[in-house]
């Protein structure tokens, strides 16, 4: 009986279709944020060749989402990446993996929070409106609480509303740029920069199509093939979507700072559309990583990782999880905030969550070509995971040491240090478990 209450409480969990899931992820893509913050770096980079590595970064990108492809097709579990290392690798090393995941969805939502609110604060500012910038930050961060909160249900619909509306806000800009231009279509292979630049510039592109990583824990909400299949159609939507954009910012040669033009571009009417864009645009990023975050914390709870409470359903939703996610998205990021401004805010979380997504992709990389490399004989589908693996894993890796020096050495120190805490509480863990089995 108990089994059986076990598998309809699951089934009536599912509440997510393939649609909400693709709307969901790519509300964790934050696409105009991503654009305006990360898009800005790259065309002063590169200028018009912003199309270009726009587009190799999507395909770097795209290694990545088919990992997940492949792996959230054997789990029908939530947790995501915690959930992959857990089984296919080892317990300390599934639950490293989760408690970084833990700090990544922190970072990369506050990134998409913080950034929200920075656009919606220099409007503001355009029009001598003075408001303190951590209030703004809270108003941001208690919204995206309260939509999680509310329901998964809800948090989904809101997606679809806001993504329509972005997606449409952004075919729209391209076209309009391109117009501007007077048409002007131009090859955009035709790489007016050095190789390394390039790179470099391709290395800032890697933070625009990644929102999938929102959905993979998603697992008790959804049906496993599900996400993998919104994964790959996401990361390749959003990186085509936002490398016509960048193609359309070339025809202008345009290489300046994209929220600036925007609103001389456009006036008052743009500046306040620009404006509802940012703070619906910033909260969704804010729910997408707060939905994933909770799962992953319930999972680990149940597992006795964490606190127990942690896992506890109410109304067929891990609620406690969802309030101790969202306290400490609340608390991290109206504090930074505070103490150093929204903008600093946004270079510290965006820093920490880039080298936390290469971390937590390797985790999931090297579980794929395990669990593939034990059956690779057996069909041509494993060797095509494992080579898929290798070639993930080689590729984040090089990513990961290219830019490591590039970060401050404070936020160097943050990620080590949280990696070696992680380590310790596993092991404390570990120690934990054999004196109770030797008792």
């Amino acid at each position: 009986m108990e089994t059986k209450g076990k598998k309809e409480e699951s089934k009536e969990r599912k509440r997510l279709s393939a649609v909400d899931l693709f709307f969901l992820s790519f509300g964790g893509q934050a696409p105009f944020i991503s654009l305006l913050t990360f898009g800005t770096v790259m065309i002063s980079k590169v200028g018009t060749d912003g199309a270009l590595a726009m587009l190799i970064a999507t395909f770097v990108v795209l290694f990545n989402g088919l990992v997940i492809y492949f792996l959230s097709a054997r789990f029908k579990r939530g947790g995501g990446y915690y959930t992959y290392a857990l089984y296919s690798l080892t317990s300390r090393l599934g639950f490293n993996t989760g408690w970084n995941y833990i700090l990544y969805a922190l970072s990369y939502g506050g990134t998409l929070l913080s950034g929200g609110a920075f656009v919606l604060y220099v409007i503001l500012s355009s029009f001598s409106i003075q408001i303190q910038q951590w209030l703004l930050a809270l108003i941001f961060t208690s919204l995206a609480s309260a939509l999680v909160i509310a329901g998964v249900k809800a948090s989904a619909k809101y997606a679809l509303v806001i993504s329509s509306a972005e997606i449409t806000a952004l075919v729209l800009l391209s076209i309009l740029f391109l117009y501007d231009s007077g048409w002007n279509f131009y090859n955009p292979f035709q790489v007016q920069v050095s190789l390394p630049i390039l790179l470099e510039a391709v290395v800032y592109g890697l933070g625009i199509p990644t929102g999938y990583g929102s959905i993979a824990p998603l697992g008790e909400e959804a049906k496993a093939r599900d996400i993998g299949k919104t994964a790959v159609a996401v990361l390749l939507f959003g990186g085509l979507l936002a490398t016509f954009f960048f193609y359309s910012l070339g025809a202008l040669d345009f290489t300046g700072n994209l929220v600036y033009y925007l609103l001389s571009r456009f006036g008052i009417i743009g500046s306040l559309i620009l404006g509802f864009i940012a703070l619906n645009d910033g909260t969704l990023g804010g729910v997408s990583y707060i939905l994933a975050n909770s799962r992953t914390v319930e999972a680990m709870a149940r597992d006795k990782f964490l606190p127990s409470f942690l896992s506890i359903l109410k109304k067929n939703k891990p609620l406690y999880a969802e309030i101790f996610i969202s306290s400490i998205f609340i608390a991290v990021i109206t504090g930074l905030s505070y103490f150093m401004g929204l903008y600093s805010a946004f270079e510290i979380l965006g820093a920490l969550a880039g080298l936390n997504n290469l971390f937590i992709h390797v985790s999931a990389n090297a579980s794929l070509v395990r669990i593939a490399s034990k059956r690779i004989r057996k069909s041509v589908k494993n060797v095509i995971e494992v080579i898929v693996g290798l070639i993930a894993t080689v590729v984040s890796l090089g990513v990961f040491f290219i830019s490591l020096p590039t970060f401050e050495k404070y936020i160097v120190y943050m990620f080590l240090g949280w990696i070696i805490l992680g380590f310790l509480i596993a092991e404390g863990l570990e120690i934990i478990k054999v004196s109770q089995q030797e008792e």
